[in-house]
Protein backbone atom coordinates (compact mmCIF):
# COMPACT_ATOMS: atom_id res chain seq x y z
CA UNK A 1 0.00 0.00 0.00
CA UNK A 2 1.99 3.42 -1.37
CA UNK A 3 1.45 5.89 1.49
CA UNK A 4 1.42 9.64 -0.73
CA UNK A 5 2.79 12.69 0.69
CA UNK A 6 2.36 16.15 -1.45
CA UNK A 7 2.93 19.45 -1.59
CA UNK A 8 0.23 21.63 -1.01
CA UNK A 9 2.12 24.80 -1.43
CA UNK A 10 5.69 25.75 -0.33
CA UNK A 11 6.59 28.73 1.75
CA UNK A 12 3.46 31.02 1.48
CA UNK A 13 3.97 34.64 2.80
CA UNK A 14 1.60 35.71 4.88
CA UNK A 15 2.23 39.33 5.16
CA UNK A 16 1.97 42.04 7.77
CA UNK A 17 -1.58 42.29 7.77
CA UNK A 18 -4.59 39.77 8.74
CA UNK A 19 -6.01 38.23 6.00
CA UNK A 20 -6.94 34.58 5.28
CA UNK A 21 -5.27 32.03 2.86
CA UNK A 22 -6.75 29.12 1.21
CA UNK A 23 -5.31 26.16 -0.49
CA UNK A 24 -7.03 23.92 -3.02
CA UNK A 25 -7.02 20.24 -1.89
CA UNK A 26 -8.93 18.14 -4.09
CA UNK A 27 -6.98 15.01 -4.43
CA UNK A 28 -7.40 11.84 -6.22
CA UNK A 29 -6.20 9.93 -2.89
CA UNK A 30 -7.64 9.27 0.46
CA UNK A 31 -6.16 12.00 2.81
CA UNK A 32 -4.80 10.93 6.28
CA UNK A 33 -3.49 14.23 7.64
CA UNK A 34 -2.93 18.08 6.70
CA UNK A 35 0.43 19.09 8.40
CA UNK A 36 0.74 23.14 8.57
CA UNK A 37 4.36 24.25 8.99
CA UNK A 38 5.02 28.18 10.42
CA UNK A 39 7.57 30.06 9.97
CA UNK A 40 8.74 33.65 11.12
CA UNK A 41 11.78 35.48 11.95
CA UNK A 42 13.02 37.25 15.37
CA UNK A 43 12.04 40.90 15.36
CA UNK A 44 14.44 42.66 17.32
CA UNK A 45 15.77 41.90 20.19
CA UNK A 46 12.80 41.75 23.03
CA UNK A 47 11.91 38.55 24.28
CA UNK A 48 9.00 36.37 23.11
CA UNK A 49 6.89 33.43 23.55
CA UNK A 50 5.46 30.52 21.49
CA UNK A 51 2.13 31.98 22.08
CA UNK A 52 3.00 34.41 20.26
CA UNK A 53 4.14 33.30 17.49
CA UNK A 54 1.16 30.49 17.57
CA UNK A 55 -1.02 33.45 17.64
CA UNK A 56 -0.11 34.77 13.89
CA UNK A 57 -2.79 31.59 12.80
CA UNK A 58 -6.11 31.94 14.25
CA UNK A 59 -8.23 29.74 13.40
CA UNK A 60 -8.14 26.89 10.59
CA UNK A 61 -10.61 25.92 8.44
CA UNK A 62 -11.81 22.36 6.09
CA UNK A 63 -14.07 22.85 3.49
CA UNK A 64 -15.06 19.72 2.12
CA UNK A 65 -18.45 18.46 -0.50
CA UNK A 66 -19.85 18.31 2.91
CA UNK A 67 -19.76 21.25 4.25
CA UNK A 68 -18.18 25.33 4.23
CA UNK A 69 -16.70 25.14 6.57
CA UNK A 70 -17.31 21.43 7.67
CA UNK A 71 -14.23 21.44 10.46
CA UNK A 72 -13.16 24.51 12.14
CA UNK A 73 -11.02 25.11 15.12
CA UNK A 74 -8.54 27.84 17.01
CA UNK A 75 -5.13 27.56 15.77
CA UNK A 76 -4.37 27.12 20.06
CA UNK A 77 -6.63 23.99 20.29
CA UNK A 78 -5.52 22.62 17.44
CA UNK A 79 -2.04 23.17 19.00
CA UNK A 80 -3.10 21.26 21.96
CA UNK A 81 -4.43 18.77 20.06
CA UNK A 82 -1.12 17.45 18.95
CA UNK A 83 -0.79 15.96 22.47
CA UNK A 84 -3.99 15.56 24.42
CA UNK A 85 -4.98 14.05 21.97
CA UNK A 86 -2.98 12.08 19.58
CA UNK A 87 -0.35 11.63 22.56
CA UNK A 88 2.47 13.27 20.52
CA UNK A 89 4.42 16.43 21.56
CA UNK A 90 3.90 19.21 19.10
CA UNK A 91 7.05 20.68 17.46
CA UNK A 92 8.46 24.32 18.33
CA UNK A 93 11.87 25.66 18.25
CA UNK A 94 13.50 27.14 21.02
CA UNK A 95 13.35 30.84 21.54
CA UNK A 96 15.62 33.45 21.41
CA UNK A 97 15.79 37.25 21.52
CA UNK A 98 18.60 37.44 18.40
CA UNK A 99 16.79 39.80 15.40
CA UNK A 100 16.57 37.65 12.56
CA UNK A 101 16.79 34.12 14.17
CA UNK A 102 14.35 31.57 12.29
CA UNK A 103 11.90 30.12 14.28
CA UNK A 104 9.07 27.66 13.67
CA UNK A 105 5.89 25.41 15.15
CA UNK A 106 4.34 23.11 13.48
CA UNK A 107 1.06 21.29 13.92
CA UNK A 108 -1.27 18.27 12.22
CA UNK A 109 -4.96 18.58 11.14
CA UNK A 110 -5.51 14.50 11.25
CA UNK A 111 -8.52 13.03 9.25
CA UNK A 112 -7.77 9.64 10.62
CA UNK A 113 -8.34 8.74 14.50
CA UNK A 114 -4.94 6.82 13.84
CA UNK A 115 -2.94 9.11 11.53
CA UNK A 116 0.43 7.32 12.41
CA UNK A 117 -1.15 4.23 11.03
CA UNK A 118 -2.10 4.63 7.52
CA UNK A 119 -2.43 1.18 7.51
CA UNK A 120 -6.20 1.62 9.28
CA UNK A 121 -8.85 1.97 7.23
CA UNK A 122 -9.64 5.50 7.51
CA UNK A 123 -9.32 9.07 6.14
CA UNK A 124 -11.39 11.65 4.09
CA UNK A 125 -12.22 9.23 0.43
CA UNK A 126 -10.20 11.02 -2.62
CA UNK A 127 -12.13 14.06 -4.65
CA UNK A 128 -14.00 15.12 -1.01
CA UNK A 129 -11.75 18.02 0.07
CA UNK A 130 -12.31 21.59 -1.31
CA UNK A 131 -9.96 23.83 0.61
CA UNK A 132 -7.95 24.15 3.28
CA UNK A 133 -8.42 27.83 5.07
CA UNK A 134 -6.63 29.65 7.56
CA UNK A 135 -6.92 32.82 9.08
CA UNK A 136 -4.05 34.92 10.30
CA UNK A 137 -3.77 37.89 12.83
CA UNK A 138 -1.58 41.78 11.76
CA UNK A 139 1.77 41.10 12.66
CA UNK A 140 2.79 42.58 16.31
CA UNK A 141 6.08 45.15 16.70
CA UNK A 142 9.12 43.34 18.70
CA UNK A 143 7.46 40.29 18.17
CA UNK A 144 8.04 37.85 14.89
CA UNK A 145 8.18 38.97 11.31
CA UNK A 146 8.76 37.52 8.07
CA UNK A 147 6.37 34.78 8.50
CA UNK A 148 5.60 32.26 5.72
CA UNK A 149 4.06 28.58 5.96
CA UNK A 150 4.42 24.94 4.03
CA UNK A 151 1.19 22.98 3.98
CA UNK A 152 1.88 19.52 3.25
CA UNK A 153 -0.75 16.07 2.91
CA UNK A 154 -0.31 12.59 3.11
CA UNK A 155 -2.66 10.06 2.30
CA UNK A 156 -2.73 6.57 0.87
CA UNK A 157 -3.87 5.48 -3.16
CA UNK A 158 -7.59 5.13 -2.98
CA UNK A 159 -6.87 1.52 -4.92
CA UNK A 160 -6.04 0.17 -2.07
CA UNK A 161 -8.36 1.69 0.40
CA UNK A 162 -11.57 2.38 -1.54
CA UNK A 163 -13.96 2.12 1.16
CA UNK A 164 -13.09 4.65 4.34
CA UNK A 165 -14.72 3.55 7.52
CA UNK A 166 -14.68 7.71 8.08
CA UNK A 167 -12.43 10.77 8.54
CA UNK A 168 -12.37 12.98 11.29
CA UNK A 169 -14.28 16.66 11.84
CA UNK A 170 -13.55 19.22 14.29
CA UNK A 171 -16.43 21.33 14.79
CA UNK A 172 -15.72 24.39 17.62
CA UNK A 173 -18.24 25.91 19.90
CA UNK A 174 -16.80 29.25 20.98
CA UNK A 175 -19.46 30.85 24.22
CA UNK A 176 -19.06 33.28 26.86
CA UNK A 177 -20.68 32.23 30.51
CA UNK A 178 -22.68 34.93 31.93
CA UNK A 179 -23.70 33.23 34.90
CA UNK A 180 -22.44 30.30 37.07
CA UNK A 181 -24.71 27.14 35.94
CA UNK A 182 -25.55 28.22 32.76
CA UNK A 183 -26.03 25.89 29.98
CA UNK A 184 -24.63 25.62 26.57
CA UNK A 185 -25.72 22.82 24.14
CA UNK A 186 -23.20 22.06 21.04
CA UNK A 187 -24.78 20.57 18.29
CA UNK A 188 -23.04 17.58 16.94
CA UNK A 189 -24.61 16.98 13.65
CA UNK A 190 -25.04 13.99 11.72
CA UNK A 191 -21.53 11.23 12.40
CA UNK A 192 -20.97 8.18 12.69
CA UNK A 193 -18.62 8.28 16.27
CA UNK A 194 -18.28 10.95 19.22
CA UNK A 195 -14.48 10.27 19.13
CA UNK A 196 -14.07 12.80 21.96
CA UNK A 197 -14.16 16.70 23.27
CA UNK A 198 -11.40 19.01 23.32
CA UNK A 199 -12.05 21.91 25.36
CA UNK A 200 -10.34 25.40 26.71
CA UNK A 201 -11.17 27.19 29.61
CA UNK A 202 -10.20 30.45 30.74
CA UNK A 203 -9.99 29.73 34.16
CA UNK A 204 -7.87 26.66 35.14
CA UNK A 205 -7.57 25.04 38.38
CA UNK A 206 -4.50 25.93 39.28
CA UNK A 207 -5.60 30.04 38.75
CA UNK A 208 -7.93 29.21 41.49
CA UNK A 209 -6.15 26.72 43.89
CA UNK A 210 -4.52 28.77 45.97
CA UNK A 211 -8.03 30.13 47.17
CA UNK A 212 -9.29 27.12 47.85
CA UNK A 213 -11.88 27.33 45.07
CA UNK A 214 -11.56 23.72 43.86
CA UNK A 215 -14.85 23.55 42.18
CA UNK A 216 -14.49 27.07 40.46
CA UNK A 217 -13.40 26.70 36.68
CA UNK A 218 -14.61 27.24 33.50
CA UNK A 219 -16.86 24.72 32.66
CA UNK A 220 -18.74 22.02 36.02
CA UNK A 221 -19.69 19.81 33.84
CA UNK A 222 -20.63 18.28 30.71
CA UNK A 223 -23.26 16.14 29.25
CA UNK A 224 -23.93 13.80 26.19
CA UNK A 225 -27.78 14.71 25.18
CA UNK A 226 -29.64 12.75 23.05
CA UNK A 227 -32.72 14.28 21.92
CA UNK A 228 -32.15 17.15 24.43
CA UNK A 229 -32.24 14.07 27.21
CA UNK A 230 -29.08 13.59 29.35
CA UNK A 231 -27.32 10.18 28.76
CA UNK A 232 -24.30 11.02 30.54
CA UNK A 233 -22.49 13.23 32.64
CA UNK A 234 -19.12 13.91 33.55
CA UNK A 235 -16.22 16.55 34.73
CA UNK A 236 -12.85 18.18 33.53
CA UNK A 237 -10.76 14.91 33.52
CA UNK A 238 -8.72 16.04 36.54
CA UNK A 239 -6.91 12.98 36.64
CA UNK A 240 -3.71 14.29 36.60
CA UNK A 241 -1.07 11.02 37.12
CA UNK A 242 -3.07 9.94 33.80
CA UNK A 243 -2.23 13.34 32.12
CA UNK A 244 -0.14 13.17 28.50
CA UNK A 245 3.04 14.90 28.67
CA UNK A 246 2.42 18.88 28.11
CA UNK A 247 4.57 21.02 26.07
CA UNK A 248 7.34 22.63 27.51
CA UNK A 249 8.27 26.47 27.00
CA UNK A 250 12.31 25.65 26.23
CA UNK A 251 13.76 22.75 26.04
CA UNK A 252 16.96 24.86 27.12
CA UNK A 253 15.68 26.05 30.12
CA UNK A 254 16.06 22.94 32.61
CA UNK A 255 13.45 23.51 34.83
CA UNK A 256 10.51 24.00 32.25
CA UNK A 257 10.54 20.38 31.73
CA UNK A 258 9.07 19.39 34.77
CA UNK A 259 6.20 22.52 33.76
CA UNK A 260 3.19 19.65 34.27
CA UNK A 261 0.70 22.46 35.22
CA UNK A 262 -3.69 22.55 34.03
CA UNK A 263 -3.46 25.22 31.52
CA UNK A 264 -7.25 25.12 31.40
CA UNK A 265 -7.31 22.25 28.40
CA UNK A 266 -8.67 19.05 28.40
CA UNK A 267 -9.90 16.08 26.25
CA UNK A 268 -12.81 13.58 26.94
CA UNK A 269 -11.66 10.91 25.11
CA UNK A 270 -14.70 8.22 24.17
CA UNK A 271 -12.43 6.48 22.37
CA UNK A 272 -10.91 8.24 19.50
CA UNK A 273 -7.85 5.75 19.81
CA UNK A 274 -9.52 2.61 19.41
CA UNK A 275 -9.44 -0.36 16.82
CA UNK A 276 -11.54 0.05 13.36
CA UNK A 277 -15.24 0.02 14.11
CA UNK A 278 -14.69 0.34 17.79
CA UNK A 279 -13.61 3.84 17.28
CA UNK A 280 -15.83 6.43 19.73
CA UNK A 281 -19.11 6.36 20.62
CA UNK A 282 -21.61 5.23 17.99
CA UNK A 283 -23.98 7.79 17.11
CA UNK A 284 -24.98 6.73 13.44
CA UNK A 285 -28.42 7.43 12.57
CA UNK A 286 -29.34 10.16 15.71
CA UNK A 287 -28.89 13.58 14.17
CA UNK A 288 -29.94 15.06 17.70
CA UNK A 289 -26.48 14.12 19.74
CA UNK A 290 -25.29 17.53 21.41
CA UNK A 291 -22.59 18.43 24.18
CA UNK A 292 -24.40 20.42 26.94
CA UNK A 293 -21.81 22.32 28.84
CA UNK A 294 -22.40 23.67 32.31
CA UNK A 295 -20.58 26.88 33.11
CA UNK A 296 -18.25 27.02 36.26
CA UNK A 297 -17.34 30.90 36.42
CA UNK A 298 -18.93 33.48 34.06
CA UNK A 299 -16.26 33.23 31.12
CA UNK A 300 -15.45 32.62 27.86
CA UNK A 301 -14.91 28.86 26.73
CA UNK A 302 -14.10 27.01 23.88
CA UNK A 303 -15.89 23.13 22.95
CA UNK A 304 -14.38 21.38 20.23
CA UNK A 305 -16.76 17.87 19.72
CA UNK A 306 -14.47 15.34 17.31
CA UNK A 307 -16.09 13.25 15.17
CA UNK A 308 -15.63 10.95 12.82
CA UNK A 309 -18.17 11.41 9.82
Amino acid sequence: MPLVIASVQNQESLGANATTIRQDIKFGFNVTAFHLDVFALKDEGTAATIQNLVDKITRVDLITENGNPESTIDMDDLFDAQKLVFGVHNYHSILTSTDNIPHAFGVALPMSPQPEDPTKNFGMPANTGIQFSYDTAADVNQDFDGYATDLTVEGVDSADKPNSLGYLRYKQDNHTFSAVGEERDTKIGRAKKLCGVLNWMTTSYDDLAAAAANDLIGIRTQRILSSSKSVYEYKPSRTWSMKRPQSVASFAAAAAEINLLDTGRWFSDFGIHNDSTKVGLDISGNPNVEVQSVGGVAEAVRICPITLV
